[in-house]
């Protein structure tokens, strides 16, 4: 004998109501049957962008190769140091490529928009290559570290003092090469921007990307020698804290200076600042227009990097203590609201747990 569906659907009807745990309605199984036979137009086609292949993700991964070989063709020249023995490029220089930086950035988006994102997804494509800038920019800036302390300690240059054309020391020389990771630093941006991470393109980001390309080639074309190198080994140090947390976070291990890295900066350009001071004050430091300016455009822009990332670290603590506190008022009234659903569906068995919790906490 055969059984219709609607002779059927009462007795199940009944059954789901003798188990209240399930909370399952009529309604419910209505509307489930008709999620699950709900079909798209024809015609309509539904699909996600797939993860991107080995051959696309190692290509990537050599186009950032490509584009540290090329810059290093141009950085480490062989034929003197510029703006110390040879002359340092034209303002022209600096300045177009901070043009190019910026008219790239709306571009690189609609790009990324029309032709990547569509068609494959673009975090898995860019793994191999972040992972590789990443470290790249660990060891260039270590490097940097080691030559700015190596001329300190073992080529003569003074701690304090040193003349605008010392050179020979092999201060210049990094400080030049400081100087053209400006340019390289653009893809931190560009990674942004491919990843649809819009909203770390901030004024703070821009504007430090752009003025410190611009500040470092004025103190090379000025004053080459003296003290600015004192930044530049503070801020290569921060750089390989910085870009080893981006490289460990690629491949899911703890970073254990994580947290430090927004104070590490703040003491990086107070630092700075106070070091500049005393070079002014110092009797050894050449009291020339040359050197005035070096120390001027360097405390420019260590303060007012140092305002930007003082806001934006307030604003993100702010925000985080904010969410916390909601967090918590939610999980309350999750709570609360939990707690008067129990009561109402089975206050039996919530006196009996809470004699149970009663008992055990005695």
């Amino acid at each position: 004998m055969t059984v219709s569906a609607q002779e059927q659907a009462p007795a199940v009807e009944v059954e789901i109501r003798k188990d209240s745990s399930l909370k399952i309605t009529k309604n419910d199984v209505g509307k489930s049957a008709a999620t699950a036979t709900r079909t798209p137009p024809p015609g309509t086609v539904t699909t996600s962008p797939g993860e991107a292949s080995l051959v696309a993700r190692y290509t990537a991964a050599s186009i950032v190769v490509a584009i540290f070989a090329v810059w290093g063709k141009f950085t480490f020249v062989t034929d003197g140091v510029p703006g110390g023995t040879i002359p340092l490029h034209s303002w022209k220089v600096p300045i177009g490529m901070n043009i190019f930086y910026l008219v790239s950035l709306p571009l690189l988006r609609t790009f990324t928009n029309r032709v990547l994102n569509p068609n494959v997804d673009v975090k898995s494509l860019l793994k191999e290559a972040m992972l590789v800038y990443n470290v790249g920019q660990v060891v260039l800036n270590a490097w940097m570290v080691y030559a700015f302390v190596h001329a300190v300690w073992f080529g003569g240059h003074p701690i304090i003092g040193g003349a605008k054309d010392m050179v020979e020391t092999g201060v210049t020389y990094a400080v030049w090469v400081h100087y053209c990771d400006k340019y390289l630093e653009y893809m931190d941006t560009y990674f942004m921007v491919l990843r649809g991470r819009m909203d770390q393109v901030s004024f703070l980001h821009v504007y430090h990307h752009t003025s410190i390309s611009l500040a470092w080639w004025i103190g090379l074309r000025v004053y080459p020698g003296g003290d600015s190198y004192f930044g530049a080994m503070c801020n290569s140090f921060i750089h390989v804290m910085m870009y080893s947390y981006y490289a460990l976070a690629l491949l899911k291990i703890s970073c254990p200076w994580k947290k430090y890295l927004t104070q590490a900066q703040l003491i990086q350009f107070t630092s700075v600042v106070l070091f500049s001071f005393a070079g002014i004050l110092s009797p050894s430091v050449e009291k020339t227009w040359e050197s005035y300016v070096a120390h001027f455009v360097q405390d420019f822009e260590m303060i007012s990097l140092f305002v930007l990332f003082m806001a934006f670290y307030r604003k993100a603590y702010s925000k985080k203590g904010g969410k916390a506190d909601a967090s918590k008022q939610q999980q309350r009234s999750s709570v609360s609201s939990t707690k008067k659903e129990d009561s109402s569906i089975d206050t039996q068995s919530l006196s009996s747990d809470s004699s149970e919790e009663e008992a055990s906490s005695k």
